[in-house]
Order: structure tokens, then C-alpha cells, then sequence
């Protein structure tokens, strides 16, 4: 009776133990399982994150740089000053960044030499209102104001986003000389409703000028875009 007494002890903990690795299996199980599936959720929010930049070749390029343009500009959120010229500034320096890279595709991937030669007008010009603009930022000291104010500026942007996968859709099967072309159109469009957005609140008189000289440049441009997709349809 003795000797069942000490090895019953023995059995329980052994019974016990048994149990204690069964638990943490099955709690390593549950947390491969989580990760698997957080694994799996990164992976689909990065798919339909730039599901509109892979649905054809020349067309990811083109639709990539806008998408960042985007997000570039609705970064700047944090940056909004409440002065109207000083945020200005900021936005259209950006602006014209993505306008850069979609020049930049253009001219590295485009067979088109009257688009190519509009790509490398737009990146001269883009790059020349950038450095104005900072040169402006440079000097300017802003003064705080209304931030909901000056971020109406950003409207013309979220409309864009907004209406991504309608432009998405009339870019299929296009090559990137025709990418170009519409997308250009879409962001001088963009630019332009920005700068006369910012025309109702401007102050200083370089940046008023500067917001009118963009309007001007990108309308002439919008134009000559759209003429030139009238005379090369698919």
C-alpha cells in the first residue's frame, strides 16, 4: 500500500505535465495560425493597396507615380501651416514632383517623339517652378492661420483619388505614350484647380503671379494633350 502511495504522486505530475505540453502546443499552434493570417491580411491590403499600378505593363509605371504623388501630398497634412502662400508653395512643389516622374517615364519608356519632347519640356519647367517655390519657402516665414482654411486646396486631389479606378479603367490596353498623355491631363487638371483655389486666399503677390503662370502653362499644355490623343486613338 505504501509503494502505491509514493508512485501515485509521480503518476500526477506526470499526468500533469502531459497536459501542460498539450496546452502549449496548442497555444504555438494559435499563434502560427495569427500570424499566418496577419501574414496573409498584409499581403491583400498591399495588393488592393496598388491593384491599380499592376494591370498592365506601361500603365503600372504611370499610375505608381501618381498613386505616390498622392500620398505624398496627403503626408503633407501634417505640415499645413494656415498660410495660405507658404502651403501653397509646399503643395505645388510637390505637385510638380510627380509631374517630374511622369516626365521622366515618358522620355525613358515613350516611342512617341512629340510626347517625348513635351515629357522633357514638362520636367524643365516643373524643375524650374520647384526651385522658385523654394527659394520662396526659404525666405518666407509663415504666419499660423486657418488650416481647414488652406487644405481646400487638397480638394481637387481627393476628387482625383476619389475617381482612380474610372481613370484606371480608360487606361487598359493603352501604351505609354497614350498613358502619359491622360494622366498629364489629370494632374495639370488637378494643379490647376489647386492654384485657383489658392487664388482666393493668396497674399503675397509672387505666389498669386506664380499660382496664375502655372494655370496658364499647364491649360496650353492640356490642350496640346488632348490634341494630340484626338489624332492618335487606339
Amino acid at each position: 500500500m505504501k509503494k502505491i502511495n509514493r508512485q501515485l504522486p509521480i503518476k500526477m505530475l506526470f499526468v500533469g505535465l502531459v497536459f501542460l505540453l498539450a496546452a502549449c502546443s496548442q497555444e504555438s499552434n494559435r499563434a502560427e495560425t495569427a500570424t499566418a493570417t496577419d501574414a496573409k491580411s498584409d499581403t491583400t491590403m498591399g495588393e488592393d493597396h496598388t491593384q491599380h499600378t499592376m494591370q498592365g505593363g506601361e500603365m503600372a509605371g504611370m499610375m505608381a507615380h501618381m498613386h505616390r504623388n498622392m500620398e505624398e501630398m496627403q503626408e503633407m497634412r501634417g505640415k499645413i501651416t494656415g498660410d495660405p502662400d507658404h502651403d501653397f508653395a509646399q503643395m505645388m512643389s510637390m505637385h510638380h514632383q510627380g509631374a517630374i516622374r511622369m516626365a521622366e517615364e515618358e522620355i525613358a519608356n515613350g516611342t512617341d517623339s512629340e510626347m517625348k519632347e513635351m515629357a522633357q519640356k514638362t520636367k524643365e519647367t516643373n524643375q524650374a517652378d520647384i526651385q522658385k517655390l523654394q527659394d520662396f519657402l526659404g525666405r518666407h516665414v509663415p504666419t499660423a492661420g486657418d488650416t481647414t482654411t488652406t487644405m481646400r486646396m487638397m480638394k481637387p486631389m481627393k476628387s482625383m483619388m476619389d475617381n482612380r479606378h474610372q481613370n484606371m479603367g480608360r487606361m487598359n490596353g493603352k501604351n505609354t505614350d497614350q498613358h502619359f498623355a491622360q494622366m498629364m491631363i489629370h494632374h495639370h487638371e488637378m494643379g490647376n484647380e489647386m492654384a485657383s483655389e489658392f487664388l482666393k486666399m493668396g497674399k503675397t503677390q509672387e505666389m498669386k503671379q506664380m499660382a496664375q503662370k502655372t494655370i496658364n502653362e499647364q491649360e496650353k499644355e492640356i490642350q496640346e494633350l488632348k490634341s494630340w490623343l484626338d489624332q492618335n486613338k487606339e
